[in-house]
């Protein structure tokens, strides 16, 4: 630490933060309560960083908590199943129109198609298969 940064005048929650360390230590054996109470006394009445750190220069630091790993679900960007039957579905809409197979011509893929595309959409939506709801 700087000196600088040791003049700086501590806040009611950084005086807050230092007891709860220091309460750690006390729950861990690192401190007995004579020590303790006398440390979080000075933390009390603390008014520089540096007056706070003093009370923790001979004891361990905790650990950063490392920030949640992002969850990939690998595969590919965009599946190639719902663009398949997309590109089917347009396809049948566009051979109905042009009168493919007398006057039914594909529409019916639509139908079917419908549910599937919308079944698709939702489990990409809601992450892909995790269990049931």
């Amino acid at each position: 630490m700087t000196a600088d940064r040791a003049g700086l005048r501590v806040s009611d929650a950084e005086r807050d933060a230092v007891a709860a360390e220091l309460a750690e230590h006390l729950k861990d054996g690192r401190l007995d309560t004579a020590e303790f109470d006398e440390r979080v006394g000075g933390a009390v009445t603390a008014k520089t960083r540096g007056d706070l750190d003093r009370l923790l220069a001979d004891l361990p630091r905790p650990a950063p908590v490392p920030p949640p790993a992002s969850r990939w679900r690998g595969g590919w960007p965009l599946p190639l199943v719902p663009i398949v039957f997309l590109v089917i579905f347009m396809a049948a809409g566009a051979g109905s129109r042009a009168g493919w197979h007398a006057h039914w011509g594909l529409w019916w893929l639509s139908w079917w198609l419908i549910p599937i595309a919308i079944f698709t959409a939702r489990r990409l939506l809601s992450g892909g298969a995790q269990g049931g709801r």
